[in-house]
């Protein structure tokens, strides 16, 4: 999977670089949201998997729910 170059709005409007771990369908796996020319955030999708004994493409995309 590629990463792409892009942006990314959030719901209060705030509008931030980053790159896109695309995979062939569009779906987003991963990105990295930067501030100014530091990067914020990005999970390792390798390692996360690998934690969870999977691969990438047995555990993205994901859903989730806010609810406990």
């Amino acid at each position: 999977m590629p990463w792409k170059q892009g942006r990314v709005t959030f719901d209060d409007g705030s509008t931030y670089n980053a790159d896109l771990l695309v995979n062939e369908k569009g779906q987003v796996y991963n990105m990295k949201v930067y501030k100014g020319d530091k990067v914020i955030k990005e999970i390792d999708v390798q390692a996360f998997a690998s934690e969870l004994g999977k691969t990438p493409e047995d555990i993205y995309p994901y859903k989730f729910d806010l609810g406990r």
